[in-house]
């Protein structure tokens, strides 16, 4: 059943995938859309040979032993240029882009010729579908494994490389962890690929190489390879199909909702006019979370509110000691505006508490946050943990303003 599987699963998900992005309108016509699509049909293609049944038959038809092994590798090949083709596209002008693309495909013909000739004078003349196992110490496997190995490992390398690197800069939940399945699948694949070539150098010099964890990388390795790269390449196609940009969405509101209620309710509780609603059992919020873009903008704007209220009560002196505490710790950027702004919040409260509003303020604190709103929340999000580390410590770590005199 697992063999079945292992052999059936991917070229079926993978033609099911190629047939409904071609026919599906809606899907851009670009350049790097149909590079795309030629990558992920060679990838169909080289499952497809490798199942049993289309192995032997290929062999039949052609009267060549194994010959749907090379054909196999040089599909496999065709993913590897569609990949480079596709980073060339993102990193590069079109005209460059084809330049490079054009070369690249001369690169692998001629790595595929050689590797036909290789093929050629291996002795690898009985049809067998567990073709590492039969012929791992065979004359010219190794050489020919080899040449194959050094054409796909620098496109895989890269792949795994720039996937990872465009995750963190793009937006999108579904391009970005699109981006890093097709980096992980391509680990895979060149985790595989070279333990196939450490398997057939240890057979062709007689080394002891360990049986368990060759059969465990191999009936996992490719076929988790395969997976992780389709469902990567078609994130976005399935994953607007089922919603999940606007279900992400809506669990990142969440947890910003019930991140912010720290200090939402320390303002509250200092000032309860700031607020429409009073505020509910905290396991109410957690299990029924209803309006959750509703709620979390008018939390932001109620703490905005309650800020304000406490204008009586923040120190600009106080401001500039912890900014230069914050920034003597190595912290900069928004962390440290965000550390800082906490710093000043918690002191103004304890000096609401006490009753101690400023009697001279010679400067206005200026308001720090994003420039727009989920910048805003994103900012009073830092806020939040920097001033729960304070109450945690009991405020002990920034001086409470000094009592005004008179």
């Amino acid at each position: 059943m697992i063999d079945a599987l292992r052999f059936y699963g991917p070229p079926v998900a993978v033609g099911i995938i190629v047939v409904l992005t071609l026919v599906d309108g809606r899907l851009p016509r670009s350049t790097t859309q149909r590079v795309v699509r030629v990558g992920l049909l060679a990838l169909g293609v080289s499952q497809a040979l490798n199942t049993p049944a289309i192995y032997a038959e290929i062999d039949r038809i052609t009267g060549v032993p194994n010959v749907a092994r090379l054909l196999s590798h040089g599909a496999m090949l065709v993913v590897g240029w569609s990949a480079f083709a596709f980073m060339s596209y993102l990193n590069c002008p079109a005209k460059v882009a084809k330049r490079r693309s054009a070369h690249h495909a001369c690169w692998i013909a001629g790595a595929f010729a050689l590797m036909s000739v290789l093929f050629a004078l291996a002795p690898v003349d009985v049809d067998e579908v567990r073709f590492a196992s039969r012929y791992g110490d065979a004359p010219w496997v190794l050489e020919y494994w080899l040449v194959y190995l050094f054409c796909l490992a620098p496109v895989l390398l890269a792949i795994a490389w720039e996937t990872w690197r465009y995750a963190r800069l793009v937006t999108g939940v579904m391009l970005r962890t699109g981006l890093r399945l097709i980096g992980v699948g391509a680990l895979c694949a060149l985790v595989y690929h070279a333990h196939k070539a450490f398997f057939f150098a240890a057979n062709r010099f007689d080394v002891a190489y360990p049986a368990a964890t060759g059969r465990l990388l191999d009936v996992w390795l490719p076929p988790a390879s395969t997976v992780l790269v389709l469902v990567g390449a078609t994130s976005q196609w399935w994953g607007h199909r089922l919603r999940l940009p606007s279900l992400a969405r809506w669990l990142r509101s969440y947890r910003r909702y019930l991140a912010l209620r720290p200090l939402w309710l320390a303002l509250y509780r200092a000032n309860p006019q700031i607020a429409l609603v009073p505020p509910l059992p905290r396991l109410f919020e957690v299990l029924v979370p209803r309006d959750v873009g509703l709620r979390l903008y008018r939390r932001v704007i109620e703490i905005r509110d309650g800020r304000l209220a406490l204008q009586p009560y923040l120190d600009p002196g106080f401001a500039v000691e912890a900014h230069r505490r914050a920034s003597g710790s190595g912290v900069t950027g928004q962390e440290l505006d965000a550390i800082v702004e906490a710093a000043v919040l918690d002191a103004a409260l304890r000096a609401h508490a006490c009753g101690r509003p400023l009697v001279h303020s010679s400067a206005q604190l200026s308001v720090p946050g994003g420039g727009d709103f989920d910048s805003d929340v994103a900012f009073l999000t830092e806020v939040v943990r920097a001033f729960r580390r304070l109450r945690r410590r009991g405020g002990r770590v920034w001086p409470l303003p000094a009592q005004p005199a008179g």
